[in-house]
């Protein structure tokens, strides 16, 4: 096609390329004065990070060394506790920003927070441009999120893509995250690239939602197949097989499951150290609960699972480890696996 600027002589020999979501025109066409967006030919990106926790600052690392790399420029990170923000600057290179107001420069603007309702209240404060894209890795409430992307295209002109992760935190740290997207294939691609710094599988779920949708039904699953494999090892034990034996053979067998394989490091041996709260574990599966009852009410499982995660967080606590469900099964059998 033509250039359409009229005073630029070259004649566009070129194909508008979209590749990783990132459009490809004439540099005639682009002002340098202007801020950079996500569909324009500039090559330099600006990249903030909201939430430094056990997760995000993972995450927030791996988007610094992916920017640098690929954009040259580093992440700006954020966190409601400044000092945290300033010291993974100085333990990881990013750049610590005081205020959110600071953050309305990015052209992609990635959060990891404990709710829907943080994200929110957070992206009320940062005055984002539009074109921008905002990549929202919490385990949000699909519902929730839909409006929020909602709001963001139709009144900001912003656009949206969840983008929830699982592998805990030593997947964050490795990089070797399951990221599951939610949004619209226009937005996919480059949030793919993304959300690819910190990840072995990226997969896209379907429209904005299906990625929180998907990520509460697969820590649901996670939860029960824990409470089922404490259930199973206690009815074991109870008959003389010890759980480190039954163990050994399930996880070589078709029984087999990443839970069954977590049970020596964190029920077997007391520590009860995944790295991964109890209260938020609950959220998930409330979630995941919500979606069931509206899509498939006679669902018989699911609901007795974030049961049971409601008991065992009024017992332990929010912030116990949520292998701790465990325990609430071992207290009712009068046995300990460990």
């Amino acid at each position: 096609p033509r250039c359409l600027y009229q005073n630029c002589a070259c004649m566009c020999m070129f194909q508008i390329l979209r590749v990783q979501g990132i459009g490809r025109s004439c540099s005639a066409m682009s002002s340098p004065s202007k801020k950079q967006k996500i569909g324009s030919s500039h090559e330099t990106k600006t990249v903030g990070f909201i939430g430094l926790g056990a997760m995000g600052s993972h995450l927030a690392r791996h988007l610094n060394t992916f920017s640098e790399k690929e954009w040259g420029t580093k992440a700006l990170v954020w966190n409601r506790t400044l000092e945290t923000a300033q010291e993974h600057a100085r333990a990881h290179g990013t750049v610590a920003v005081t205020t959110l107001a600071e953050l309305g420069s990015c052209h992609v603007l990635c959060l990891c927070l404990p709710t829907t309702a943080h994200v929110k209240a957070v992206l009320n404060e940062v005055p984002l441009e539009p074109d921008s894209l905002v990549i929202d890795m919490t385990s949000g409430d699909p519902e929730e999120t839909r409006e929020l992307a909602a709001k963001l295209e139709n009144v900001r002109d912003v656009h949206f893509v969840d983008a929830p992760v699982s592998g805990g935190p030593t997947g964050a740290a490795a990089g070797t995250v399951t990221s599951m997207l939610g949004g619209d294939p226009s937005d996919i691609a480059l949030a793919s690239r993304v959300c690819g710094a910190w990840s072995k599988k990226v997969v896209h779920c379907g429209p904005v939602g299906a990625g929180d949708a998907t990520k509460s039904i697969n820590n649901v699953m996670n939860s029960a197949h824990l409470l089922l494999a404490t259930e199973g090892m206690l009815a074991l034990k109870k008959y003389g097989v010890e759980p480190a034996t039954a163990v050994e053979v399930i996880n070589a067998s078709s029984g087999a499951s990443l839970q069954v394989q977590r049970l020596p490091d964190n029920v077997l041996s007391r520590k009860f150290a995944y790295g991964f709260a109890l209260g938020l574990m609950h959220k998930d599966c409330r979630i995941a609960g919500n979606l069931v009852a509206r899509q498939t009410p006679d669902a018989i499982l699911i609901p007795k699972v974030v049961a049971l995660l409601g008991e065992a967080e009024e017992r332990y606590g929010p912030n116990a480890d949520y292998t701790q469900i465990a325990q609430l099964l071992e207290e009712r059998a009068g046995v300990t696996l460990g």
